[in-house]
């Protein structure tokens, strides 16, 4: 299909060369721009087992598998696979989600438990996943398109496993633009989409729009659905200190498949700015993206207040927005101090 688009399609290992020429086997090709975006990396695994797109190779799954990976992809295979099976899910970085927001990842953990699924942290080069009794171990591999490239030829520096870029996803090589899982963080869809469009526009056209990862949202696809937009709690306190403040609020789902599920709102502002939104609950990825379009609190108050039914996630969002309607009038605050002063006077004349 993208041959017949007039796209050529090499599936082949290349490498950049000094001149930014491209080497394959049989050809040279060169081109004025350069888009790097996600393949995937398998040669920082030291273990043997499937890939995720493999299972459908199996007549029926095996009571005991380690999925083994890192981050909201190896989570979201552990939720699936633990519908049939027993899952022992091996991380392989010391932190559930480093990416989300400390509540989200409290949350999540509490689920995954409760299904049953045994965690455990571990580095690369530990053995302890090795001594994990299981009959399958599924590897979900880490997204990067950096393997074969030889960039240090071009002068593209990494830093660690992350190719380093500037605002405008440009590495030092201004030919070269990145996407997606090499650049490192949570490698979410949304975020790569997103990536990948201000990518191309800077690198077609020669414009320069800055990437704003304070203003992207992602998701996660798990027992209660994750939605994530702009700051996390931690990121917050760090650039705001005290000038920032939290809402948040909780409430049972009406239909549960299970004790762990729950809907989940917290809402980070600064003054009547929302710069965070982390959501846990049916319809999660979307409300967390519309919040993006309108990141103010009259608005969001103007719009649950239209009409949501209780059990929902909308219940616990309006459960934080009336934390803050409340903390505006609350001992302090200028509305109420300018409204006490003012009926003293009036109680004066």
């Amino acid at each position: 299909g993208l041959r017949a688009q007039g796209i050529d399609v090499i599936i082949e290992s290349t490498s950049f060369e000094r001149e930014l020429q491209l080497k394959l086997k049989t050809r040279h090709l060169k081109a004025s721009r350069y888009l790097l975006t996600d393949g995937y990396a398998l040669s920082s695994f030291n273990v043997s087992g499937l890939l995720p797109h493999q299972l459908i190779q199996l007549e029926s799954l095996p009571p005991c598998i380690a999925v083994i990976g890192r981050g909201a992809t190896a989570l979201e295979w552990a939720y699936v696979l633990s519908r049939r099976s027993t899952v022992t899910l091996i991380l392989l970085e010391q932190s559930l989600l480093p990416a989300a927001d400390v509540d989200i990842q409290r949350l999540v953990e509490a689920q995954l438990k409760s299904l049953g699924i045994q965690i455990i942290f571990s580095h690369d080069d530990d053995e302890q996943f090795k001594s994990v009794d299981v009959d399958l171990s599924v590897v979900v591999p880490q997204p990067c398109a950096v393997e074969t490239l030889a960039l240090k030829d071009v002068g593209v520096a990494r830093a660690g496993a992350a190719i380093v870029v500037n605002r405008y996803l440009q590495t030092r090589c201004p030919q070269i633009y990145v996407s997606g899982g090499s650049l490192g963080g949570e490698n979410r869809p949304e975020l790569t989409q997103r990536e990948t469009t201000v990518a191309l526009e800077n690198a077609l056209f020669g414009r320069r729009h800055m990437m704003c990862y304070e203003q992207a949202f992602y998701s996660i696809r798990l027992l209660s659905s994750v939605g994530c937009w702009g700051l996390t709690e931690n990121q917050a306190r760090a650039y705001y200190g005290h000038g920032m403040a939290i809402f948040q609020a909780s409430c049972l789902p009406r239909l549960a498949e299970n004790v762990a599920q729950t809907n989940f709102c917290k809402l980070i502002a600064v003054g009547q700015r929302i710069i965070g939104v982390h959501l846990m609950g049916e319809g999660a990825s979307t409300l967390a993206a519309a919040f993006g379009q309108s990141p103010c609190m009259d608005t969001l108050d103007r719009w649950i207040t239209s009409g949501f039914e209780s059990g929902t996630l909308q219940d616990a969002i309006y459960q934080a927005v009336e934390q803050w309607q409340r903390s505006r009038w609350s001992e302090g605050q200028w509305r109420r101090d300018w409204a006490e002063n003012w009926f003293n006077f009036r109680r004066s004349l």
